[in-house]
């Protein structure tokens, strides 16, 4: 089995967090920029079929991104200055990532099912 330093770990973790971070300010920008009273509304929602879909979309994945950001950085908090061991197998960092990719499916399997 491989292992990984809980300091590499952590930053990695620390990685995941500012690149959720930056998934939810994206989203965020989007639905803010297709809010009624925006400019930019007709430019980027276009001759879309379902804006609504869209939208509820768009806010479902802020939310999501927004929970792991939050407990990637918790995460990297706990690792950094509380947890002593400094080896930690790399299952870990699989079953961590497996779990982002299926909320991530699941979020995206809720629209087409409303569809």
């Amino acid at each position: 089995m491989l292992y990984v330093s809980s300091i590499s770990l952590s930053y990695l973790l620390l990685g995941i967090g500012i690149l959720s971070i930056a998934f939810y300010l994206y989203f965020r920008i989007l639905i803010s920029k297709t809010s009624e009273s925006n400019d930019s509304k007709d430019k980027i929602i276009g001759a879309m079929n379902n804006p609504e879909l869209w939208k509820k979309r768009n806010i479902r994945m802020s939310y999501v991104s927004l929970f792991w950001a939050i407990v990637s950085i918790l995460l990297f908090i706990y690792l950094k200055f509380y947890f002593n061991t400094s080896l930690i197998s790399m299952l870990y960092i699989f079953v961590y990532l497996a779990l982002i990719v299926i909320s991530l499916l699941v979020s995206n399997k809720k629209d087409k099912i409303e569809a």
